[in-house]
């Protein structure tokens, strides 16, 4: 079974239409999204549109989803997650499609099976623990993988009898400005990192007629460390 990993959408549409091109090229028997579709950019429902024409899709709840859930109905609690990470929440609150509602109210909190574990944070606090190539593992697992969002950052690393694999963002890639997402083989136990470059342009000129935060240009832009 061929698996697309990915993870961190955030509503950034222009990037994940590219990567599910991309994806569609590997032929995946399975599409594995790792969470956050809430958070920083515009396009959430147009990102659950397109998500929705794939078979054998499972999504994960990630951190940002579990805030905009809870802040919905909370005009307050909308307008600190705006204050905080731009103005994405509100807007989604206010544009919310019922397919989309359905999405974020049916996101898993973590899967197992036979071939590996998923989760956006970690085992051990599945929504919000950073997991980054140089922390210490301190979770004990028995499967063949690992998928872990969250950190923005992929990576591969061999723990045990386990690979632990970070499939990196789509919306908002942190190391440099590519997406970036996994196909993996889980009977071959093969993997490899695609990533690719898509026209930021029209989001920049978007985040600009909203006024909102410069950081959601700055991290578009960033070069590789």
């Amino acid at each position: 079974m061929t698996l697309a990993v990915f993870s961190d959408i955030h509503g950034n549409i222009h990037s994940l239409e590219k990567a599910l091109k991309l994806m569609d090229t590997f032929k995946p028997d399975k599409y594995l999204f790792l969470g956050d579709m809430a958070g920083y950019y515009y396009y959430q429902n147009e990102c659950i549109e397109l998500l929705s024409t794939l078979d054998n899709l499972v999504s994960i709840k990630g951190n940002h989803d579990e805030y905009f859930l809870n802040a919905i109905n909370n005009v307050e609690k909308l307008k600190k997650l705006d204050a905080k990470y731009g103005k994405s929440y509100s807007m989604l609150s206010s544009s919310l499609t019922p397919k989309s509602g359905v999405f974020f109210n049916n996101l898993l909190s973590y899967e197992k099976n036979n071939y590996y574990e998923a989760y956006h944070g970690s085992p051990n606090n599945y929504l919000e623990e950073y997991i980054y190539p140089d922390k210490d593992i301190n979770f004990k697992t028995s499967t063949p993988f690992v998928f872990l969002g969250h950190t923005h950052y992929p990576m591969n690393i061999k723990f045990n009898n386990t690979m632990i694999i970070n499939p990196g963002s789509i919306g908002q890639a942190r190391d440099f400005n590519q997406g970036s997402f996994y196909i993996v083989d889980l009977k071959d136990k093969k993997f490899e990192n695609i990533r690719y470059k898509y026209d930021s342009s029209e989001l920049n000129k978007k985040i600009l007629e909203l006024n909102d935060k410069q950081y959601l240009i700055d991290v578009l832009k960033r070069g590789k460390k």
